[in-house]
């Protein structure tokens, strides 16, 4: 009998104190986080669209994320737009997409374009703190420079947010 109590004893000390672990697991902070690979890992790519609709851009996605602004990033090189990305998450595929207005704005030295970043978590909960670089191939805001002013070659500054300006510099 009293090695079925001792027994019983030691049980409920383990259960109670694995409870108070998972508990103090619940109110820690999220983690900051880098997927494995760092820096040596390939961006993933993002999806460009041009919002000719003039639909609001949250259809691509309205979940919260950060741009990254160093003196490296964001880049514009050839005609790839990287960008890397700072958002909770953890369990599912997100998504980021360029959205480009459908229309320039001209001004005195500089044809502009208002593009902005829309990111779908696919409704992923967790609470990691994931920093990623995306891809964003913008070939097709160069085929509606190109078809807009009938030339090749160009400049645009695409104002991504009120403190980014992008210059994005082709040739055909």
């Amino acid at each position: 009998m009293q090695r079925t109590n001792g027994l019983v004893l030691c049980l409920m000390f383990l259960f109670l104190t694995g409870c108070d672990q998972e508990s103090n697991a619940a109110k820690e902070e999220p983690v900051s986080m880098t997927p494995s690979g760092g820096d040596d890992r390939p961006p993933l790519m993002g999806e460009v669209v041009i919002n000719v609709m003039d639909v609001a851009t949250d259809q691509w996605g309205s979940d919260a994320y950060e741009i990254e602004k160093d003196a490296n990033a964001p880049f514009i090189e050839d005609d790839t737009l990287t960008l890397t990305v700072s958002y909770s998450g953890g369990c599912a595929s997100h998504d980021f997409t360029l959205v480009a207005d459908d229309g320039f704005q001209e001004e005195a030295d500089s044809v502009r374009l208002k593009v902005s970043v829309a990111h779908n978590a696919n409704g992923d909960n967790c609470e990691a703190y994931l920093t990623e670089a995306y891809d964003f191939n913008l070939a097709p805001i160069k085929m509606l420079y190109q078809k807009t002013y009938g030339e090749d070659a160009g400049a645009i500054v695409l104002v991504l947010e009120t403190d980014l300006d992008l210059v994005y510099e082709f040739e055909s």
